[in-house]
């Protein structure tokens, strides 16, 4: 069986602290749904009346599923890993008003969340999202770039927010807060190579 690293768990617990940084501190807030899983979690919280961090987990399974069989079990082990812990992450960081004015949580909450992806990029896993999503197509699609991909996907998934919400104001500030993200992403994997 796979085994992370004392530096590996270090990395990926920073990973999914970031992610629940972002939701607890920014975006729930201002009900911002950027993209991703967790995008998609806080909308459907809000339409269904359940637990951010329950359906989160609920959608991210299936993904691993598939993402073992595809990507193989050390990334989907890693990955398991961010999954598991942003939700706990989610339940021990308080909702704290830090920010009066959206632009501000919708571009601190983005950079956090990209800074959350690339660090699991990095350690060659996905924070159990649409960026899952993402490295399954670019398994397929080898020459697009991970967060170009990623930006399509969560893309997606601001405008169905929109379309359920039909909040434009906020839905502007949440394409905002994506294209933080993916700036991010993009950054800091360069950076890094």
């Amino acid at each position: 069986m796979f085994k992370l690293s004392i530096k590996e768990i270090l990395f990926l617990s920073l990973s999914s602290f970031l992610t629940a940084l972002a939701v607890r501190l920014f975006f729930i807030e201002y009900s911002l749904t950027p993209g991703g899983i967790t995008g998609l979690s806080i909308t459907l919280s809000s339409l269904l009346q359940l637990p951010i961090d329950l359906i989160s987990l609920c959608i991210s399974i299936p993904l691993l599923l598939i993402s073992f069989f595809i990507l193989g079990n050390k990334f989907v082990f890693k990955t398991i890993f961010v999954t598991v812990t942003i939700p706990l992450f989610l339940r021990i960081v308080p909702q704290i008003h830090l920010v009066n004015n959206i632009l501000l949580a919708a571009i601190l909450g983005g950079i956090l969340v990209g800074a959350s992806i690339s660090i699991a990029i990095w350690n060659e896993c996905a924070t159990g999202g649409t960026d899952t999503i993402a490295y399954l197509i670019r398994h397929i699609l080898k020459k697009i770039e991970l967060s170009k991909i990623i930006f399509v996907i969560d893309m997606i998934i601001v405008l169905s927010s929109f379309l359920i919400s039909k909040q434009i104001y906020t839905s502007i500030y949440s394409s905002i807060s994506l294209i933080v993200i993916v700036i991010t992403i993009h950054f800091l994997t360069k950076l890094r190579s």
